[in-house]
Order: structure tokens, then sequence, then C-alpha cells
């Protein structure tokens, strides 16, 4: 598998991340949405430098990269510390296709070895204290999640 780079222009400097601590996982809560729609959203109606994913994963499985190694705006108090990863869906009333999961859980495995983490440190954004949303969506079992990729790795 690769990361594809769409080269998205954003409208601030990155930062560079700090020690890594979780991966943390998003669905767009919308069923039809690009990386590069993601994009523009995030920067003409949430006024953030671009998408704040650090990887998208699209439904035919194409992982594109967002902010990559650098400080996204996916988790708030988390950013700086976490990979945002976000596939495009809503898992409230969908679930993710056979193809994204499978780029999923290869990306999760690659994140969790460069970062020396373990799939206990894979948290859906619902599970963070005070998130009121149910992304990655109702219909993503996070202990399953975990599981899976354990198994994976």
């Amino acid at each position: 598998m690769k990361i594809i780079q769409k080269n998205l222009h954003f409208l601030e400097p990155f930062e560079s991340l700090e020690k890594v601590q979780h991966i943390i996982v998003h669905h767009t809560s919308r069923k039809h949405m690009t990386a590069e729609e993601c994009h523009d959203f995030h920067q003409k109606e949430r006024g953030w430098s671009g998408i704040g994913y650090n990887y998208f994963i699209e439904k035919d499985g194409s992982i594109i990269e967002g902010r990559g190694q650098h400080v996204g705006a996916h988790a708030y108090g988390h950013n700086r510390t976490s990979i945002g990863i976000c596939m495009t869906g809503d898992f409230d009333s969908e679930s993710p296709t056979n193809q994204q999961w499978t780029s999923f859980l290869w990306l999760c495995g690659y994140m969790l070895k460069l970062y020396n983490l373990t799939p206990l440190q894979v948290l859906g954004h619902r599970e963070l204290e005070g998130v009121q949303k149910s992304c990655p969506g109702k219909l993503i079992n996070m202990a399953e999640v975990r599981s899976q990729v354990t198994e994976y790795i």
C-alpha cells in the first residue's frame, strides 16, 4: 500500500508533532466526501488552515496524506500528540468498505510501528473526554477495532 500526496495547499505552516500517544479514528459523518472536499470544507466552512486529519481514507481504500506527520486539527486537546485517521462515510448508518478497512488496518499498523504504540492506544474520537458525538460512528465497535488491529500486526 502507499500513501498518496495530493499537495493540498494549507493556509498556515505545519507544526511538528510532539510525542505521539494515540491514533484517533474518525468518520466524515457524510456518506460521500473526498479528501479534497474535506480540505475545502475545513478551510472555507470551519476557517482552518486545511484538512484537519493527518490521513484520510477514501471509499476505494486510497490513503490520502492530509497533515501527515504534523500537528492536526481533529481532536481538541489531543492534536499535538496524536495521529488522526478519517474514513469517508457515515458509520452511524453504513459500515466502511472492505477496501477502506484493509487500508485502515495497514495504516494503523504502520503508525503503531512508527510511533512504538500498542493497539490499546487506538481510540475512537468519541472515547476522548468531553466528546459528545458518535464519531467514528455507532456501527464502529472500538474494542473490535483494537482486536482487529492486534490481529493485523
